[in-house]
C-alpha cells in the first residue's frame, strides 16, 4: 500500500522538477535575447575602453592564426618571415670634389637614368656673391646637391659609381628595418577591415535613422583611419624599394703656386697711386649715386625748410608791426594826458 502512495508521489516530483527546469531554460534563452538585443542597440555607445578590448580580442586571434597568415602571405605575396628580414630602408649621404664640375654632373645624371632612378630634390649654386655688380675677376665655384632615389638592388653600385665622379670627401650610410612598424600596420589593418565589414553589415539591418548616422560616423572615422594605415604602408613599400641618396658635388681646382715677384719701387709707387685713384673714383661714384637716391628727399625737406622759416618771418614781422604801433600810440597818450586845457 505504501509503495503505491510513493510511486505517484516520486512521478510528480519529478514531472515537476522537469518543468521547472524548462521553464529556467526559457528564461534564460529569453535573458539571453534580450541582453543580445540591448547590446546591439548600444554598440554604438561603446566606451574606448571596451572598443580597446575587443581589439585585443581580435589581436589575440589574429595572433593565434599567425601560422595560417605566415602561409598565406601579405598582399604583396610576401610571408611576415621574409618582411621582418627583408624590409630595410637604405640611406646614403656623400661628398664629392670634381675639377670638371659640368662633366660630372652629366656623368651623374647618366648613372641615375641607367640604374632607373629619379631626382627626389636638387639645387645648384654657381658659388657668386650675391652683390647686383657684376664682376670678370669674380672667383666662381660652383656646387649641386640632391637628394636621388635609386632601386634598392642597384644601391651599393649606384653609390661606387657616384663615389667614382672625383675626389670623395665623406661618406655616411645607414640601414632602417621597417619590417615591425609593416607588420604591424597589415596587422591593424586586418582588425580594422573586419570591424569595417561588421559596420556595414550592421549598417544594413538598421531602421532607427539617428542610430544609423551615429553608426555612419564611426564608420567614416574608421575609414580614415584604414586609408591613413595604406598610405603609411606604400609609402614603407616604396622607400623599401627605392633607396634614398643625398650627394653633393662641389666643383675644387687644383692648386699651382705662382712664382714669387718682387717689384721696385717705380713699380710700388705705381701701383699705389693706381690704387689711390681707382679708390677715390669709387668714393665719387658712390657719392654720386648716394645724392641721386637722397635727392627727391632733400628736395621735400627744402620745401619744408623754407615753408618754415617763411612762417616764422611772417610771425615775427607780424610782432613788430604790433610793437611799432603800441610805440606809436603811447607819446600821444602822453601828450594828451600833459595838455593844461585837457585838465
Amino acid at each position: 500500500m505504501k509503495r503505491k502512495i510513493i510511486l505517484p508521489v516520486l512521478l510528480c516530483s519529478l514531472l515537476l522538477t522537469a518543468c521547472g527546469s524548462s521553464d529556467s531554460y526559457d528564461g534564460m534563452n529569453v535573458a539571453s535575447k534580450s541582453s543580445a538585443y540591448s547590446s546591439e542597440a548600444s554598440y554604438d555607445s561603446y566606451s574606448e575602453d571596451k572598443a580597446y578590448s575587443s581589439e585585443e580580442y581580435e589581436y589575440a586571434d589574429a595572433d593565434s592564426s599567425d601560422a595560417s597568415s605566415n602561409s598565406s602571405g601579405d598582399e604583396n605575396g610576401l610571408s611576415s618571415e621574409k618582411i621582418k628580414k627583408e624590409m630595410l630602408v637604405y640611406t646614403c649621404n656623400m661628398t664629392v670634389d670634381v675639377l670638371n664640375f659640368d662633366e660630372a654632373i652629366g656623368k651623374f645624371k647618366e648613372s641615375l637614368d641607367s640604374y632607373g632612378g629619379f631626382v627626389e630634390n636638387e639645387s645648384y649654386s654657381d658659388g657668386g656673391s650675391d652683390s647686383r655688380w657684376y664682376s670678370e675677376d669674380q672667383e666662381k665655384w660652383q656646387s649641386y646637391s640632391a637628394t636621388v632615389r635609386v632601386p634598392s638592388a642597384d644601391y651599393d653600385s649606384f653609390c661606387a659609381a657616384a663615389a667614382e665622379l672625383g675626389d670623395l670627401r665623406s661618406k655616411n650610410a645607414s640601414v632602417q628595418n621597417v619590417s615591425s612598424e609593416y607588420y604591424d600596420l597589415s596587422t591593424t589593418l586586418e582588425i580594422y577591415e573586419a570591424k569595417e565589414e561588421r559596420y556595414i553589415a550592421l549598417l544594413a539591418d538598421i531602421t532607427d535613422e539617428e542610430y544609423a548616422v551615429t553608426i555612419e560616423r564611426e564608420l567614416t572615422d574608421l575609414q580614415i583611419e584604414i586609408a591613413k594605415i595604406k598610405t603609411r604602408m606604400n609609402e614603407i613599400r616604396t622607400d623599401v624599394a627605392y633607396s634614398f641618396v643625398n650627394i653633393s658635388i662641389n666643383e675644387v681646382k687644383e692648386y699651382t703656386p705662382e712664382p714669387v715677384k718682387k717689384d721696385t719701387f717705380g713699380q710700388r709707387l705705381l701701383n699705389t697711386v693706381s690704387d689711390t685713384a681707382s679708390n677715390f673714383l669709387i668714393f665719387l661714384e658712390g657719392l654720386l649715386f648716394l645724392i641721386i637716391s637722397l635727392f627727391p628727399y632733400l628736395v621735400l625737406i627744402g620745401i619744408v625748410v623754407i615753408i618754415v622759416i617763411a612762417i616764422r618771418k611772417k610771425i615775427k614781422n607780424g610782432k613788430a608791426a604790433k610793437a611799432e604801433k603800441n610805440a606809436e600810440s603811447r607819446p600821444n597818450d602822453e601828450n594828451a594826458s600833459n595838455n593844461p586845457q585837457n585838465k
